[in-house]
Formats: structure tokens, C-alpha cells, sequence
């Protein structure tokens, strides 16, 4: 009986993932892992002295959209394996479109991390320290929070490259909603900050944020 108990559960999809995971699934986990070494390392190079297990930004909502989505990727598995773990060159194409979305958008936030150095943190600021400057060079340039724009970006890349529907539209929307209250915060801040010097920044310069200008 344990015999074959062990057999219905090793013919599972879910022992299937286990065993021979799919591409899509190796390069989720590797774009979560790059995500936050590389966020926690950027951290440590800028902003030591504020350097704390929070660096790793794995904060609680976080955690539970990450593991809403992996439990939505198994039960599809589980329920469509057809659709899922197949579907054709449609279904190819869209895991490949949201490999180069999760890339691009890591690639937007590393680099507004990087080019602002010190003057990118992790928690908004709310007093001006003496290095902190309004940065308008390179991605700051063409993207008021290139950092928030990056972000969004990548975290919805990483469900469209799961192919899970629900949390496409989820991470869209909740994203959505906490930088469409985070940015008139951290903007309202930084214009007492920075009198006239950020507002003429932020009148030229666009977030490509829709519905946030």
C-alpha cells in the first residue's frame, strides 16, 4: 500500500516540478534570488549605515503575494497540466515575453539604484541629509522613480512569465494602489526638501506609471 501510495503521488504534476522543473519556474525563483541579493548587496555599497535584515525587502505583504503566486502556478499545474505545463508556441512566446519583462524591469531598478548611490534608500526620507541631492541623470532622466517603475514592471514580468492569469491582474493592481499612495508621499516630501528644484524636475519628467503623472 505505501508502494503504491508513493507511486499516485510521483506521478503528480506537483512531483513532476519537483523532479524536472520547468524552465519557467527555474527562472522565477533565480529572478526572486538575483532580486533581492542583489538588492541587499546595492544596499550594503550605498547605504551601510542603514543596512538591516530589511535590506533583503522581505516584508510581509511581499511574502504572501510571492507565495499567492507560486500557490496559483502549483494548483494550475495540479488542474490545467495541459494548458499549463504546455500550450503551444502561444504559451512558449508568453513565458518568453515575460522573461524579457522581468529582466528589463530589474534591469530599470538596479540601475536607478546604482546611478542615485546614497541617495536612494530603501525607506523614504524625511528629512534632507547633507549628501542628498535631486538626482536627474542617466534613468532619472527619461523616468521620474525609475526605481518604483522598475519594480512594478518586474514584479508583474514574473507572472506573466508563470503564465498565472490571476496574479498578472493582482500584482497590476496591488502595485498599482501602494505606488499611487507611496509617490504623492515621498513627492510631498522631497518638494519641502528641495523647494522649487524638485517640482520643476517632476513637471518635466514623466513616471510611465499610468494614472500616476
Amino acid at each position: 500500500r505505501l508502494y503504491r501510495a508513493r507511486d499516485v503521488v510521483m506521478t503528480t504534476p506537483f512531483a513532476t516540478l519537483v523532479d524536472s522543473p520547468p524552465w519557467e519556474l527555474v527562472a522565477f525563483v533565480s529572478a526572486l534570488l538575483f532580486y533581492h541579493v542583489a538588492e541587499f548587496a546595492i544596499a550594503a555599497r550605498y547605504n551601510r549605515d542603514s543596512l538591516s535584515r530589511h535590506s533583503w525587502l522581505l516584508g510581509k505583504p511581499y511574502v504572501v503575494a510571492m507565495t499567492t503566486a507560486c500557490a496559483e502556478y502549483i494548483l494550475e499545474c495540479a488542474m490545467f497540466p495541459g494548458w499549463k505545463l504546455g500550450g503551444g508556441e502561444v504559451a512558449a512566446w508568453t513565458k518568453r515575453v515575460g522573461l524579457v519583462v522581468v529582466i528589463a524591469g530589474d534591469l530599470t531598478r538596479k540601475a536607478a539604484e546604482i546611478t542615485a548611490r546614497h541617495n536612494f534608500t530603501h525607506a523614504i526620507q524625511t528629512t534632507r541629509r547633507p549628501t542628498h541631492t535631486v538626482v536627474t541623470r542617466g534613468v532619472y532622466r527619461y523616468a521620474r522613480h525609475p526605481g518604483y517603475l522598475g519594480w512594478l514592471v518586474w514584479s508583474i514580468g514574473t507572472q506573466v512569465l508563470l503564465r498565472n492569469p490571476a496574479c498578472v491582474v493582482g500584482f497590476a493592481r496591488a502595485g498599482w494602489l501602494f505606488f499611487a499612495t507611496r509617490i504623492p508621499y515621498e513627492e510631498a516630501k522631497l518638494r519641502a526638501m528641495f523647494p522649487g528644484e524638485y517640482a520643476a524636475y517632476a513637471a518635466r519628467t514623466r513616471t510611465w506609471i499610468p494614472g500616476i503623472p
